[in-house]
């Protein structure tokens, strides 16, 4: 019996620091309020600007901007290595309009030390949950907007495969998707909604669903490689981009 209890008291000794590494959604509450260094990450700051990054020689994951000043809506960019674009699209969504970006730094197939998926549409426990809970504590009226990237040569569906922008709310959605649909249709785009109008690439199963955040709050955004391209080479296209979205906070 002494051997067990030895056994797993190695055990949690060996994994405690980094689970306690890990900021909580208090934590975040505390640092949206006042930015500051965290355990595994360093801080800077220019002007009312702040960017929380991790430090190379940790092993802490993940990257926030925080612009106080601006609009209370989050922008998540969670896998910007393999969804080409998105962080650059995340980026001119931010500094135009909202208070938060949230990106991945470790590649979504990515595994930590104890086989845990780095995915961060997948995975509970790291800075983009936390931050993204406290954040919406302080602004219940917020929007997040969350952008991936898709192959229309990978759908399984018509409908999909002839999507140029898909956009989801979960299972069910509100009178915002539909308006930002129309939005940005005006602009050119063949834009489809889950559930009612393409059965593929809802988001369903993202994490941000089991959190408690206010119904609607999270509006999930697929955008094929062609307007990714696109939008990363027309500045006028990303502005009428930035504003589709902003209409909705």
């Amino acid at each position: 019996m002494k051997h067990i209890n030895i056994y797993f008291l190695i055990c949690f000794l060996y994994i405690l620091p980094a689970s306690a590494a890990v900021p909580n959604s208090t934590t975040m509450q505390q640092w949206l309020i006042q930015p500051k260094a965290l355990n595994g990450w360093q801080l800077v700051q220019s002007r009312e600007q702040f960017h929380l990054m991790p430090k190379q020689s940790g092993e802490q994951h993940g990257e926030l901007y925080y612009a106080p000043q601006r609009l209370p809506c989050v922008v998540s960019v969670p896998h910007r290595f393999h969804d080409k674009h998105t962080l650059v699209i995340g980026q001119s969504l931010f500094e135009s309009t909202c208070q938060l970006l949230l990106a991945n730094t470790k590649h979504r197939y990515d595994r930590d030390d104890t086989q845990q998926s780095m995915d961060y549409a997948k995975q509970h426990n790291n800075l983009h949950s936390a931050a993204i809970v406290a954040f919406m504590l302080a602004s219940k009226d917020a929007k997040i907007f969350q952008i991936h990237g898709f192959s229309k040569k990978k759908r399984k569906t018509d409908a999909g495969r002839s999507s140029d922008i898909i956009l989801s709310q979960g299972k069910q959605n509100n009178a915002a998707l539909w308006n930002l649909k129309t939005c940005l249709a005006k602009e050119g785009y063949r834009v489809m909604v889950y559930p009612q109008e393409v059965k593929e690439l809802g988001g369903t199963k993202n994490i941000l669903h089991q959190l408690d955040l206010p119904k609607y709050s999270f509006i999930h955004i697929e955008l094929s490689y062609q307007v990714r391209k696109q939008l990363t080479k027309n500045n006028q296209q990303l502005e009428q981009f930035n504003s589709c979205v902003r209409s909705l906070i």
